[in-house]
């Protein structure tokens, strides 16, 4: 994943100018994305993980430790988001497999389990903020499409595609946390 970026940019990045994360970004972006395939091999996770590991370097640019290598400082970010990925797929797919060896029909662990996830769900959606609540509410219970709910609620298509995204992140972090902590 080498690529090196000079000591000036990375000082930048730190100080939190933009102008040098887009730089970073657009050296690393594709590497680090590369990197990331060799691990969970598919091209939409390793997009999203790589995207979220800038995301995370943002977040966190004052605690880059410019007197360490940065590619190795992106290399060890990169193979731990993908090791994390694929943790989270083992357990998940251990779980559908468990459930998908057991009878058809539905007992009442796997009620009190479906029902305990609902709730959880709705938890989630209910501490979400305002708008983004209600966007996901007028989607997926009233069915509207993100025209419509950006014209119902005087906002961009772009917001409502944005806020759904969220949101259903949000959801799919409490679903993986949930079949983690359950397991």
């Amino acid at each position: 994943m080498s690529n090196k970026i000079d000591m000036k940019t990375l000082e930048a990045l730190q100080q939190g100018c933009h102008k040098a994360f887009e730089g970073v970004f657009l050296a690393y972006y594709g590497k680090v994305k590369a990197f990331i395939y060799g691990y969970v091999k598919s091209e939409p996770d390793a997009e999203e993980l790589a995207e979220d590991l800038f995301v995370n370097l943002w977040v966190k640019h004052r605690d880059i430790d410019n007197t360490k290598s940065f590619d190795a400082f992106l290399h060890t970010m990169a193979r731990n988001s993908a090791i994390n990925f694929l943790k989270r797929k083992y357990v998940q797919e251990a779980y559908l497999s468990t459930i998908q060896g057991q009878e058809y029909g539905s007992t009442s662990e796997e009620e009190l389990i479906a029902k305990e996830l609902g709730l959880l769900i709705d938890e989630t959606v209910e501490n979400m903020p305002e708008q983004r609540r209600k966007i996901y509410a007028l989607s997926r219970n009233e069915g509207l499409s993100n025209e419509e709910i950006a014209e119902r609620l005087h906002t961009t298509k772009r917001n409502v595609e944005s806020q759904l995204s969220l949101a259903l992140k949000e959801i799919r972090k409490t679903i993986s946390c949930f079949f983690v902590v359950f397991l």
